[in-house]
């Protein structure tokens, strides 16, 4: 049933994700889905929690292979190439946990939460290989390199290639594209 109200969302949007719909694409009753949910909103509950858990065991042990890199180029190439393989795989559950918590203040504290998680986590990376930039200067570059990081995964997750560009690039090459910028950007000359 989580399948198919993720599938649901992703082609219509809230209006399709609708209780009928679950049921009879789900192929089950009104019976089962009230034992196993209690209601719709257990049953977007479940859906948040189980993305949740899923990405999280998923991107773990990539961002965890990234930081075991010989140097900041290869960990963030390794990085941005894992999590793009994590979205493409999961790009239907995440784009109803990017968009379908925004009305509910409990479930966007959780995308929130994940957001910043995954942000901490390439900050520390990236500190990892660059250990004398403590500047302020510095500490800002490492902030928006995130940032960049995060924004390059919400691309992913809420836009197909043809709604973004007409050239049509693989999510490896645009990955490594965007290790190329944010390191280049790291390794960039600081302005005042």
């Amino acid at each position: 049933m989580l399948d198919v109200g993720e599938q649901l969302f992703y082609e219509g949007g809230s209006a399709a994700l609708t209780l009928e719909a679950v049921i009879e694409r789900a192929e089950t009753s009104t019976g089962s889905f009230y034992a196993r949910f209690g209601d719709m909103r257990g049953f977007l509950g479940a859906m948040h929690e189980r993305i949740l858990t899923m990405i999280s065991a998923e991107l773990i042990p990539v961002l965890g292979k990234a930081a075991m890199e010989p140097d900041l180029e290869s960990a963030v190439r390794k990085a941005f190439t894992g999590v793009f393989n994590v979205v493409e795989r999961h790009r239907t559950a995440l784009f109803f946990f990017a968009v379908g918590n925004s009305h509910d203040s409990e479930w966007r504290e959780m995308g929130a939460q994940m957001t910043i998680g995954m942000g901490e986590v390439f900050t520390n990376l990236m500190k990892q290989y660059l250990p004398k930039f403590t500047s302020t200067t510095a500490k800002r570059r490492i902030e928006m390199a995130a940032r960049m990081g995060i924004a390059s995964v919400f691309q992913q997750i809420m836009l197909d290639q043809e709604e973004f560009s007409r050239v049509h690039l693989s999510p490896k090459a645009i990955a490594t594209e965007y290790a190329d910028l944010v390191c280049a950007y790291l390794r960039a000359t600081p302005t005042k």
